[in-house]
């Protein structure tokens, strides 16, 4: 097993996830970023076989993963995947808190955990200081490194290449990732020993799709912004909950839109989303440790209400709840646990409609004799329904163009989102069945 195998099945079939993986367990550092992020061969090839065997582009048996992370069967019917509690939770420290994108949870245990030196530091993906557009893995050694990595980046990040990175070092480390960086991560632990003894924890994000990685130069050229002219893009930037967002070279923040920033995202999805996240049936990084993601307030009411700017976080393993303990009676966050009646609605909707939708997906390519991941689930013929949404995201399709993508950017940053964000509202409020947990 080697390179040329890893192209051929994943990389040339239209299956790479871009996670990085390959990048970061290559033993002999030959495999590099190509263009849009696609891995590339830059030397001799060892022939070790790494590189395949931890790939979760082809393959990601849930199956396996979930008798070696939970010692469990994978139950399919389990939508939020392997679950031992919810909780809503927030870093204590209100500058901690502020850098992140929404409780700034993730920061704020990447921090106690590293200043009580339970851990060594964490792979993150951070910011390229050469290039703002730029999404890069990084080993987090210092609190300053991991505030600085904090915010949602909602476009493809190869970061599990500075696994490299760990390479040669002592110490235990977290990691965090996305569904697919977490499968590959746990395969790769599975086959290479060494690299799972540093692991001490696996943080998950949650994720409904990603974007290319060029996605913020075409917002920018489209709002005639030179990338020269700036220090950072951010996805989630400016007052919570965010939004697109600039940093000039002098410091000071730029919005670029004064709607909501999911009425933007949920259209940039659409034209802008990686091939492979549709093919994706792991919205919720089920087999991490810890899995996070927004939690939003307005779906519930009586105490949880009054939780804004929080994270909502589902616990899987022992380590993780260890954690989650250990931070809160530390003083280093704040966490409320959610009873099982109370789970977000809007979460389960995500994860349930992703899986609908991108199982359909494979059903159809699989027997319309197109490459499909596997993960060792039913893929059954979907409903009327599910297959319906799937000729609507078809449909979307037509649209990611460079012209049809040039004039929906310029709508969408332009004061007539208004009205379209009026009209998404209504039907999230008419049809999407997540308000009143």
């Amino acid at each position: 097993m080697n390179f040329t195998e890893l192209s051929y099945k994943v990389i040339q079939g239209d299956l790479c996830t871009r996670c990085g993986l390959c990048i970061g367990i290559c033993p002999a550092n030959v495999i590099k970023l190509g263009r849009d992020n696609y891995p590339v061969l830059d030397g001799d090839c060892q022939e070790c076989g790494l590189c395949v065997k931890s790939c979760p582009g082809a393959e990601a048996d849930f199956q396996l993963l979930s008798r070696q992370v939970f010692q469990s069967d994978y139950l399919a019917e389990d939508i939020q995947g392997h679950l031992e509690n919810m909780f809503v939770a927030h870093a204590a420290d209100e500058d901690v808190r502020a850098s992140g994108t929404s409780g700034g949870l993730i920061t704020g245990l990447l921090i106690y955990l590293l200043e009580n030196k339970i851990i060594d530091g964490a792979v993150v993906a951070g910011f390229n200081a050469d290039a703002p557009c730029a999404i890069r893995g990084i080993l987090a050694t210092t609190p300053e490194e991991i505030l600085n990595a904090g915010k949602s980046k909602y476009c493809i990040s190869s970061s599990m290449d500075a696994l490299q990175l760990l390479r040669g070092k002592k110490g235990r480390f977290v990691v965090v990732g996305l569904p697919c960086q977490v499968q590959g991560l746990r395969k790769a632990m599975a086959v290479n020993p060494a690299l799972a003894k540093k692991i001490y924890s696996v943080f998950g994000l949650y994720c409904h799709c990603n974007m290319e990685p060029y996605v913020q130069l075409d917002i920018l050229k489209n709002q005639n912004i030179k990338p020269s002219n700036i220090k950072r893009f951010n996805f989630r930037g400016g007052k919570w909950p965010g939004g697109f967002h600039v940093v000039g070279k002098d410091g000071n923040g730029h919005p670029l839109h004064n709607t909501l920033y999911t009425t933007i995202l949920n259209v940039l999805f659409k034209i802008y989303g990686a091939p492979r996240c549709y093919l994706c049936v792991d919205a919720l990084s089920e087999f991490a440790d810890i899995s996070f993601g927004d939690f939003w307030a307005q779906d519930y009411d009586g105490e949880l209400s009054r939780y804004e700017r929080c994270t909502i976080v589902s616990q899987r393993t022992t380590r993780g709840m260890e954690i989650m303990q250990n931070a809160t009676e530390n003083g280093a966050i704040i966490s409320h646990r959610l009873p099982e009646k109370r789970y977000s609605k809007r979460i389960i909707n995500m994860a349930r409609g992703k899986k609908r939708r991108n199982q359909a997906r494979i059903y159809r390519m699989h027997h319309n004799g197109q490459k499909t991941p596997k993960y060792n689930i039913p893929i059954t013929k979907p409903g009327t329904k599910t297959r319906f949404n799937d000729l609507i995201l078809r449909w979307t399709f037509l649209f990611r163009g460079p012209l049809a993508r040039k004039l929906l950017l310029k709508l969408l940053f332009s004061p007539a989102a208004k009205t379209f964000e009026r009209l998404n509202l209504y039907r999230k409020r008419k049809f999407c069945n997540y308000h009143g947990n």
